[in-house]
């Protein structure tokens, strides 16, 4: 496990609060661990999201190649999408 260095404050009305501390007791966890796991999902999921968008343009590219000159300009806009940034 990485070392915790930063802290954050978030604030949960009392309602979401008890829900938390009731599922981190059900799976043995701090509240804490239970809202890092959460926030490793979101970003785990948001990876996948943007790597399976990569897949599909490079299976598009595949089975269109281009018919005619390629205006690399173009080309180069499209692959500075924020979506493709973060890519592993």
């Amino acid at each position: 496990m990485a070392t915790l260095e930063r802290r954050v404050q978030v604030l949960f009305d009392p309602g979401q609060y008890a829900e938390l501390e009731a599922e981190a007791a059900a799976v043995h966890l701090s509240v804490g661990a239970l809202i890092r796991e959460a926030v490793d999902e979101r970003l785990a999921r948001r990876r996948r999201s943007a790597s399976e968008a990569l897949d599909r343009l490079w299976a598009r590219a595949d089975a269109l190649p281009p018919t005619g000159p390629v205006d690399w300009e173009t080309e180069k806009e499209l692959m500075d999408r924020a979506s493709l940034r973060d890519l592993p």
